[in-house]
């Protein structure tokens, strides 16, 4: 998201729906539009799309890491 550090987010909840099998050896379009930022948090929609047709939709809900979890090694 063009900040430095990089900004860390994990996943609190997933869901994805196929709708229909996704064809092999086509072009595959992945179009996500952001739906939410409040806070730490976003949520992101997405679809999947072969041939003109929506193949596969979700929406996942990110969190932000807190500064805490992003440094290596051991708490002291």
């Amino acid at each position: 998201m063009g900040t430095d550090p990089p900004l860390r987010f994990v996943t609190a909840s997933l869901q994805v729906e196929y709708l229909r099998p996704t064809p092999l050896g086509v072009p595959l379009e992945i179009r996500g539009r952001v739906k939410e930022v409040k806070g730490r948090k976003v949520v992101v929609s997405a679809t999947l799309s072969a041939e003109g047709e929506v193949h596969t939709r979700g929406q996942v809900v990110a969190v932000q890491m807190p500064a805490h979890m992003m440094t290596k090694g051991t708490p002291t």
